[in-house]
């Protein structure tokens, strides 16, 4: 059998790992690895793996959690949470995610800090963010700091990158991901060169990712564009390169310059459903770019006070191909296109912090943004759009006593729209442009009853601004645009948990528990219209006249069996209501979701990770039209040290070979097999 170029670069770099375990320096420990000035904290909790994913106000994802299930992409890596559960959008082929009911633009992305995401539509696909260098990720869910500025309607996601320790480090990493039939199917490869002096540190990542295809569950059946086995059009590739240059003159002050430049493609799988009403479409991207520059400092200004600065400026350019067929080879009827996105942002942040007033922490932020989308089909004009954003927060933390801490914060935003194009066949005019404005305050209370146990409640009022795609677009000729919409608003309300239960031996178990509701008020909702209004049927148009309402319950345990068995389970329940349009169903979010697993190491050398997720159905039509069915998968992964600086890893994915779907018609893998090496030195 003729070996793919993958495989045989799988065995080249396993070879020289085992040969290089011989001569390997040191190992550092990846959860000491994180690049503080990408961090924003509401408060400092922190804890070990499973209790981290559940602390009040901000759950972590350490980079260790990630490596240990598998989890390359930050969609997937997120799912491991409470509360959070993945949306496929499949006829984008975009995975992003909900957030106790609030999806991906009502939760936005942050990089070390700097809000991530396309201009037009205000999402990014969060599978094209591939996980290899992130040291970890914060996860605000309702109630979040107000130093992230605008658009934080339900939470935030705050992926923080690695920084450099001292002396030099490299990592090398390649994986293999492989079907049933052992045919090579994906793989990625990680390369990392570092270097930290007392004064200077310099950092390098390069990650590739390919996916030739992706295979379908026998149990699949047939339809008339997927014949099953290997998903047509299911390939993607993704090349990241970031760099990191730091400066650090004393111990307080540090300043950092990032760039990062991600280089994709991916296609879109046919729908392959039972709804004769849902049109496939036959999309590629051969183009899925994204580009980042940005600086961040942090300079003590005295021993009470300090300033930090973010600079930064993203670039987002990807190219649509829309197809006739299957074949993806012609561009002849009406609905096949090329279509060009080239967005950009840019923006500048000043924070002040001073510990100044006894028992107070108080911080302080000025944010600008300028948003702009270039968009055309290829030949004809090209259409721009422009938005500006400032945004002012202060934030609190008042010590009451040793036992309990308030959290105060208070937010002004305004969005400006500065340009909107409107194209009529091939002349250009103007939409009207509006300004709006948004406050927002929060407030906490963390409670430690004794040295096992601590209480919280919180209640926020957040606010998310109407994307461009909101405003000024046609939907390819079935809505009639709304420049005047409102923002939405949003009641938060928490009260938690957490603690040890100690048993005999000194052995813990770690306990949380938290019930939550929000009212979304204000809510964008389409409404149908005059089809005469539309050029094509049926007609639309998104107002604010909703009301929804979001309410459920998150428990996690974390529990060590012994000195070498760990076990983690964490559940969510969430209930989501459409006050206004009773009618209208709630999409892509399951009501129960679960996730468990169990680490076990009979010798030091091995480590063993057993590991389950159930999801209940979930709609993917507001008239319950198409629905999926409630899933279980298991995924099984096997870890043997060589050194500490050596590893080759061994498993499985959907071990029971599940068809299941985070969106009707948009089957996810079967069974997938695969093989990982790593090494540091």
């Amino acid at each position: 059998m003729q070996r793919s170029p993958s495989l045989s670069l799988f065995l080249g770099f396993t070879s020289f790992s085992l040969l290089a375990s011989s001569i390997a320096l040191a190992q550092q420990d990846e959860s000491n690895a994180r690049f503080s000035l990408g961090n924003i904290e509401v408060i400092n909790v922190e804890g070990e793996r499973g209790a981290d994913w559940s602390t009040p106000f901000q759950a972590t994802l350490r980079a260790q959690d990630m490596r240990l299930f598998e989890r390359n992409d930050v969609s997937s890596a997120l799912s491991l949470l409470p509360g959070v559960t993945v949306q496929n959008v499949g006829a984008r082929s975009e995975k992003l995610v909900y957030i106790r009911g609030f999806n991906s633009r009502q939760v936005p992305l942050f990089i070390d800090g700097v809000p991530v995401y396309v201009p037009y539509d205000g999402n990014f696909d969060l599978s094209r963010l591939l996980t290899f260098d992130v040291a970890e990720i914060n996860v605000g869910k309702g109630f979040s700091s107000v130093l992230y500025g605008a658009n934080t309607l339900g939470g935030s996601i705050n992926v923080v990158s690695r920084r450099p320790e001292e002396g030099f480090r490299a990592h090398l990493r390649s994986g293999l991901y492989l079907d049933d039939d052992k045919d090579n199917q994906s793989s990625n490869h990680l390369l990392t060169l570092e270097n930290a002096s007392a004064d200077w540190y310099v950092q390098g990542n390069l990650s590739w990712s390919e996916q030739d295809f992706f295979t379908l569950p026998d149990e699949f059946t047939p339809t008339a564009v997927e014949d099953g086995g290997r998903r047509d059009n299911s390939a993607t590739e993704d090349m990241k390169l970031s760099l990191k240059l730091g400066y650090t003159p004393n111990a307080t002050d540090e300043y950092a310059l990032s760039y990062q430049r991600q280089e994709g493609e991916k296609n879109t799988p046919p729908y392959a459903g039972s709804d004769p009403g849902f049109r496939a479409r036959f999309w590629r991207w051969p183009e899925y770019d994204k580009e980042s520059l940005y600086f961040i400092s942090r300079t003590a200004l005295g021993e009470d006070e300090y300033m930090r600065v973010r600079i930064y400026r993203d670039t987002f350019y990807n190219l649509l191909r829309s197809f006739d067929d299957e074949n993806y080879t012609s561009q002849d009827r009406p609905y096949a296109f090329n279509s060009v996105y080239d967005d950009y942002s840019y923006g500048a942040s000043v924070e002040l912090g001073s510990t100044r007033f006894e028992n107070h922490n108080l911080r302080a932020a000025l944010q600008y943004k300028r948003d702009v989308h270039r968009e055309n089909d290829v030949g004809a004009p090209v259409e721009k759009m422009e938005d500006a954003l400032l945004s002012l927060g202060l934030e609190d933390t008042w010590n009451l006593s040793p036992d309990l801490s308030l959290i105060t914060g208070l937010g002004w935003d305004r969005q400006q729209g500065k340009r909107a194009d409107d194209l009529q066949g091939t002349t250009l005019l103007a939409f009207p442009v509006a300004t709006a404005n948004a406050w927002n305050t929060q407030a906490a209370l963390n409670y430690s009853i004794d040295e096992n146990w601590s209480t919280h409640a919180s209640i926020s009022r957040r606010t998310r601004f109407p994307t461009m795609k909101d405003r000024y677009s046609y939907r390819l000729g079935t809505a009639i645009p709304n420049p005047g919409l409102d923002p939405e608003y949003a009641v938060n309300l928490e009260v938690g948990i957490n603690g040890n239960l100690v048993l005999a031996q000194g052995r813990q178990i770690h306990v949380s528990a938290a019930l939550f509701r929000s009212r979304i008020d204000d809510t964008i909702e389409s409404i149908t219209v005059a089809p005469t209004l539309c050029t094509s049927a049926p007609c639309s148009q998104l107002q604010n006249i909703g009301r929804q309402e979001n309410s459920g319950v998150e428990l996690a345990l974390t529990a060590a069996l012994g000195a070498n068995i760990e076990v983690h389970g964490n559940y969510t329940y969430l209930d989501r209501d459409n006050v206004s349009s009773p009618q209208v169903l709630p999409l892509d979010t399951p009501q129960n979701k679960l996730f468990a697993y169990m680490q076990y190491s009979p010798i030091p050398q091995l480590d063993l990770v057993l590991s389950a997720q159930h999801e209940s159905k979930r709609f993917s039509a507001t008239n319950g039209s198409r629905q999926t069915g409630s899933f279980t998968t298991t995924d099984f992964k096997a870890i043997w040290h060589f050194t500490d600086q050596v590893q080759l890893e061994a498993g499985g994915r959907n071990l029971g070979d599940e068809l299941y779907a985070f969106e009707e018609g948009f089957p996810e893998a079967g069974r997938t097999w695969f093989l990982n090496a790593n090494l540091d030195f």
